[in-house]
C-alpha cells in the first residue's frame, strides 16, 4: 500500500471524512490489513495486532467499503468487550462515513435499551456492541442478523478472558452462514485457536509487523515498593512530575476508591473508573478526563479498556495485572502517535517472578526506578512557583478597588515582612502536604544499578534545562508557532519539549540536557521572528546547590538592587532570590517601603 489514503479506492465521502479528519498516512496495520479486505473482503481473517496501532480504521474502512447503503438492514456487526471500546469505535466509524449515507448505533449494557430498540427499528447497517447486549437483543428479537456480511470481533482474546465465548457462541447461531469473520487480537492464546477452528474457514491469518508501543514510545520502570507504602509513593511520582497526566490502574474496585478518596484528600484533581459505574457516569468521567478537567484517573483494567486520550504522560500500575498480557493493555494507553510515555510498576519483593514474565510478554527488560527524592518534588515545586510568578508580573494593577486598597495596604509593610508574608503565601498554595525533610529511606533502598528517579528518562520531566526568549504573545507568538520553530531549527521533536510557555512578553522552553547548547546556539543564530531577540538559560540556583553539595551565598547587592543586565518587569528576565538583600534593610521603616519597587526582590527561579 502506498504511503497515504489518497491512493485508496474509497468513495468519495470516506475520503473526504479521512482529510478532514487529518488522516492522511496510515498506520502500518492500516497499510497491511486495508488493501487486503478492500480487494475481497469475503474472506475470514486473523489479525495479530498491539492495542494502540490504528486497528479500528484497519477494519473500520474495509467494512464501511462493503455496506451498500441502499439496503436498510444491518450489514456490519462489531463486537467489543468493554462499553468504552465500543463507543470509541462507534465514534471513529461514525466519523469516517459522514456523508455517506451509512447508518451506525451502538448497544451495550448500562444504556436505555429502548432507546436502542427505536434505533434499530429505524434501520441501521452497522451495530457496534457488546456480547450481553447484542445477545440480549437477539433472544428479544429486536435484532436480526439475516443479512450481515461481516463479524468483526475485535480484542477477542479480552472478550475470552472476560467470559464472553458461551455469548459468542450463541451470537453466531443467528447470523448466516455465507458471512465472514474478521477476528483481532493482541495474543494468540488457545480461546483464540479454538474460536477460529469452530466458526471460521480458510483463515488468512497476519502478524502485523508494527510492533506493541510498549516497545518503542514507552519507557518502561518497576519500582520495589511495599504495599502499605504505595501510595506515598504514586504521590511523590506525580508531584515530580509537575505535567502528570495519567491512569493509575489498580485490580479492585474497592482499591481504586480507596486510591481515588486518599488522593483527592490531599488535593489532586482525581476521579476513578470502574465497573460498578453507571454508563452515563462512566461516560462523563471519560469525556472530563479528555478535556483535562483532572489529571489523574484512577481505573481497573475492564474499565480502562478503550479509553482513547491524547497525550497521556503516566500509566502507573498500582497493582501489577493478574495477565501478562494485561499490562501491554494497560500502558498502550501512553506514548500514542509518536509521543513518549512512561509506565512504572510497583512491585513487592516476593513478585519479582511476576516481573519476568510481563518481560518476557514485552520482550524488553523493565528497568529498576527509585521513588522521587524529596529534592526533586521541592525542585519540581519550584518550576511552578516560578511560573506563577510570571505570569502575575505580567498582569495589569489598577488603581481603583480592590487592587487600590491591596497596594496601599503592601506599602504599609517593610520589605522584610512582604518576602517573608510572600513565601507563606506561596508554601500555602503550592507545598502544602509536601513533607520537607521527609525521610526517603522509608521506601525500600535499590541497589547501585538502579535508575534514580531524577537520573532516569522520567528526569527530563522532573529536572529540565530551560530557555527564555525575550518575546511572547504580545509579538504574535503562540505556543504553535514557537514548537514548529523549535522542531525546525533545533530539530527537537515536541514531544522532548517538557515546558512549553508563551507569555506576554516572554517565552520559556525546557528542553534535554544534552540539546541545550546547540538549542541556544541555533535560536540565537536563526530568530523566530525577522529581528534579533535575547535568548538566554533560565539561571537554576536549585540545580547549582546540588551539584556544589552547599548553598550558594549570595553577596548583597550594591547597585542599588538592579543588575546592569536588567529589565522593567515588562521584558524583564528571571532571576533567583537575593536573600542577601535583606541584610542591608531589615531595620528599614515602613515609611520607605513605598520606594523599594526599583529593588530586585524576585523569587527564586529553578526549573
Amino acid at each position: 500500500m502506498n504511503n497515504t489514503f489518497d491512493n485508496l479506492l474509497l468513495i468519495p465521502q470516506i475520503q473526504d471524512s479521512l482529510k478532514n479528519l487529518g488522516f492522511t498516512q496510515p498506520t502500518a496495520v492500516q497499510s497491511e490489513i486495508i488493501p487486503l479486505l478492500l480487494e475481497n473482503f469475503k474472506q475470514d481473517v486473523h489479525v495479530q495486532a498491539q492495542t494502540g496501532t490504528g486497528k479500528t480504521l484497519a477494519f473500520g474502512i474495509p467494512l464501511l467499503q462493503a455496506i451498500d447503503p441502499t439496503v436498510k438492514a444491518v450489514q456490519g456487526l462489531v463486537m467489543a468487550p468493554t462499553r468504552e471500546l465500543v463507543l470509541q469505535i462507534y465514534e471513529s466509524l461514525r466519523d469516517v462515513s459522514k456523508g455517506s449515507g451509512i447508518v451506525i448505533e451502538h448497544i451495550c449494557g448500562g444504556m436505555p435499551i429502548n432507546a436502542q430498540i427505536s434505533a434499530l427499528r429505524r434501520g441501521v447497517h452497522i451495530i457496534i456492541g457488546t456480547p450481553g447486549r447484542i445477545n440480549d437483543h437477539l433472544e428479544r428479537k429486536t435484532l436480526k442478523l439475516d443479512t450481515l456480511k461481516v463479524l468483526v470481533l475485535d480484542e477477542a482474546d479480552i472478550m475470552l478472558d472476560m467470559g464472553f465465548m458461551l455469548e459468542i457462541d450463541a451470537i453466531l447461531k443467528f447470523v448466516p452462514e455465507e458471512r465472514n469473520i474478521w477476528l483481532f487480537s493482541a495474543t494468540v492464546m488457545s480461546g483464540i485457536q479454538k474460536l477460529i477452528r469452530s466458526h471460521m474457514k480458510n483463515v488468512v491469518s497476519i502478524k502485523s509487523s508494527q510492533g506493541a508501543p510498549s516497545n518503542a514510545s514507552i519507557k518502561q520502570y518497576y519500582c520495589m515498593v511495599p504495599q502499605r507504602k504505595r501510595l506515598e509513593a504514586t504521590i511523590r511520582f506525580i508531584e515530580a512530575a509537575p505535567s502528570f497526566y495519567g491512569i493509575i490502574f489498580c485490580r479492585t474496585k474497592t482499591l481504586t476508591t480507596e486510591v481515588t478518596e486518599e488522593l483527592a484528600s490531599k488535593g489532586f484533581k482525581v476521579n476513578c473508573l470502574h465497573g460498578d459505574m453507571k454508563q452515563t457516569l462512566r461516560n462523563h468521567v471519560i469525556k472530563g478526563f479528555k478535556k483535562r478537567d483532572f489529571s489523574i484517573l484512577v481505573a481497573t483494567d475492564v474499565a480502562g479498556r478503550g479509553i482513547d486520550v491524547s497525550d497521556l504522560t503516566h500509566v502507573i500500575n498500582y497493582s501489577i495485572p493478574d495477565e501478562s498480557e494485561s499490562y501491554v493493555h494497560r500502558i498502550g494507553r501512553t506514548g500514542r502517535a509518536g509521543k513518549e510515555g512512561i509506565a512504572i510498576m510497583f512491585i513487592a519483593g516476593s513478585e519479582k517472578y511476576r516481573l519476568k514474565r510481563i518481560e518476557a510478554v514485552v520482550k524488553s527488560t523493565l528497568s529498576e526506578i527509585t521513588v522521587p527524592p524529596m529534592d526533586a518534588i521541592i525542585t519540581a515545586k519550584m518550576s511552578g512557583i516560578a511560573d506563577f510568578i510570571e505570569l502575575a508580573k505580567q498582569t495589569e494593577i489598577k488603581d481603583t478597588g480592590v487592587d487600590k486598597a491591596l497596594t496601599e495596604l503592601i506599602s504599609s509593610f517593610t520589605d522584610q515582612e512582604i518576602r517573608y508574608s510572600f513565601a507563606v503565601a506561596l508554601k500555602e498554595k503550592f507545598l502544602k502536604g509536601v513533607r520537607d525533610g521527609a525521610h526517603d529511606s522509608e521506601f525500600t533502598d535499590s541497589s547501585s544499578s538502579s535508575h534514580s528517579y531524577s537520573r532516569s528518562q522520567s528526569s527530563n520531566t522532573v529536572i529540565p534545562q530551560e530557555i527564555c526568549i525575550e518575546l511572547g504573545q504580545d509579538d504574535g507568538l503562540d505556543e504553535q508557532l514557537v514548537s514548529d520553530y523549535i522542531l525546525a531549527v533545533c530539530g527537537i521533536e515536541p514531544q522532548e519539549v517538557t515546558k512549553l510557555r508563551v507569555l506576554r512578553n516572554k517565552t520559556f522552553i525546557a528542553v534535554p540536557d544534552n540539546k541545550l547548547k546547540t538549542s541556544i546556539s541555533q535560536m540565537q543564530s536563526t530568530p523566530i521572528l525577522d529581528r534579533a531577540h535575547r535568548v538566554h538559560v533560565v539561571q537554576d540556583v536549585y540545580r547549582e546547590q546540588q551539584s556544589s553539595g552547599r548553598p550558594r551565598r549570595l553577596s548583597p547587592r550594591r547597585d542599588g538592587g538592579r543588575s546592569n543586565d536588567s529589565r522593567d518587569s515588562r521584558g524583564g528576565d528571571r532571576r533567583d532570590s537575593r536573600s542577601g538583600d535583606s541584610r542591608g534593610r531589615d531595620n528599614r521603616s515602613r515609611d520607605n517601603a513605598s520606594n523599594s519597587n526599583n529593588r530586585d526582590n524576585r523569587s527564586r527561579r529553578s526549573a
